[in-house]
């Protein structure tokens, strides 16, 4: 399998997992129940395990797409870019996240101001992973490429198609 294939697969685990992770996380602390919250630092751990793997299949996929010259650099290095900085933030969540499981083991009293701080990191990797998503969508779809894919107008019924109009 071609590495820039791959990154399209994989790229989108951290966006869903942080997503999720922070639903369940709001969930949990609303409903004052660790093991809700537990579920949602598993969420952030995969996301911020699956970001590094998005970053590596990343590198790989960079030079297949500047061979088949579908981007400019510049687009591409906008992506890159974006992309790095998401990936730190969601780094960020992913230890904080680990801290979290500390807290809850532990019982520390500092844990509410913990998870607030989880909520506020995973919403700013949250942000940052759709933008690069964002970014990542503009080297396959510029918005200048023209499609070549014929626009058929829909029938108002099954008659209206004529092999079918000859069969009844």
């Amino acid at each position: 399998m071609e590495a820039d294939y791959i990154h399209l697969i994989v790229n989108h685990i951290p966006i869903f997992s942080v997503g999720f992770g922070l639903l369940i996380l709001l969930w949990g602390l609303i409903k004052k129940n660790s093991s809700i919250l537990q579920i949602a630092l598993v969420f952030f751990l995969l996301g911020a395990v699956s970001s590094y793997v998005a970053m590596e299949t990343g590198e790989a996929a960079e030079d297949i797409v500047e061979e088949l010259n579908v981007a400019s650099h510049d687009v591409i290095h906008d992506h890159e870019e974006a992309a790095e900085i998401a990936f730190w933030f969601t780094i960020l969540t992913g230890v904080i996240s680990a801290v979290g499981f500390f807290a809850l083991s532990y019982n520390i009293r500092w844990q509410n101001t913990l998870f607030g701080i989880l909520a506020i990191s995973a919403l700013i990797s949250l942000g940052a992973l759709l933008y690069t998503a964002y970014q990542g969508g503009k080297i396959f779809h510029p918005k200048s490429q023209t499609s070549s894919v014929e626009i058929i107008p829909a029938h108002n019924s099954y008659l209206d198609i004529p092999l079918l109009n000859q069969l009844t």
